[in-house]
């Protein structure tokens, strides 16, 4: 994953967490990641459709697991 591919995210994302929702405008030195939706373990793809701005600590917890945000998405259709 590109430097400018996780700019974009998090752009799209406003900065903020996904999960918690937490944000840089209110906490300045949050760690944000970008995080696969379905993680590349699982056959997920790095696209735009696939990843979600996390705050560092939502993403340790979330790990490789497949959470509801999949939502509509399916392997194959990434």
């Amino acid at each position: 994953m590109t430097a400018k591919l996780r700019g974009r995210i998090k752009e799209r994302d406003n900065f903020a967490c996904a999960k918690c929702g937490i944000s840089v405008a209110v906490e300045p030195h949050l760690l944000l990641e970008v995080d696969h939706i379905i993680p590349v373990s699982r056959g997920g793809l790095s696209v735009e459709e696939n990843l979600q701005t996390l705050c560092w600590k939502c993403n340790r917890s979330k790990g490789a697991k497949l959470t509801e945000a999949t939502g509509g998405l399916k392997m194959k259709n990434l």
